[in-house]
């Protein structure tokens, strides 16, 4: 029997290390094919790649979209935020997402890891095994729900 195809998802966050572990933790269920390390990179990035423009840009480099021809890319089903991103620019993020893809054709998913959510499960920092756990817990919820 074929396995299921891991649901892209995107994610903002500062720390690239942080990034990458987390990108491993989420497989096979997950991928990351985009990830932005600066808000300003996730408001000219997400955009037009969750519109499905399968040409834009990966300026970190990190996601899986990245090394793949255009044609093979995916688009994010949801966004992941980190626990350093701020409430401003995560509503400056959506409202730029939701402009290009409105919440009543689907929307893309808001998944939020906050610093809360951290601390709560024992860890001291941004510990990545920590964080992929959060995550994974949120996304099994939205997928359950069937909103992801």
């Amino acid at each position: 029997m074929a396995s299921k195809s891991p649901i892209p998802l995107a994610t903002l966050g500062a720390n690239p290390e942080v990034a990458k572990q987390i990108q491993a933790l989420l497989l096979p269920e997950y991928d990351l094919v985009h990830i932005c390390l600066t808000p300003t990179q996730a408001v000219a990035e997400l955009p037009p790649l969750c519109a499905g423009a399968l040409d834009t840009p990966d300026s970190s480099g990190l996601g899986s979209n990245a090394a793949l021809p255009a044609g093979e890319r995916r688009v994010p089903r949801g966004i992941i935020f980190g626990g350093g991103v701020g409430d401003e620019d995560l509503e400056r993020v959506m409202r730029a997402v939701r402009e290009r893809v409105p919440e009543e054709d689907g929307g893309v998913k808001v998944v939020r890891v906050t610093r809360e959510d951290v601390l709560a499960k024992g860890a001291t920092g941004p510990s990545a095994g920590v964080i992929g756990e959060v995550l994974r817990e949120k996304l099994a919820g939205l997928v359950q729900r069937g909103e992801l």
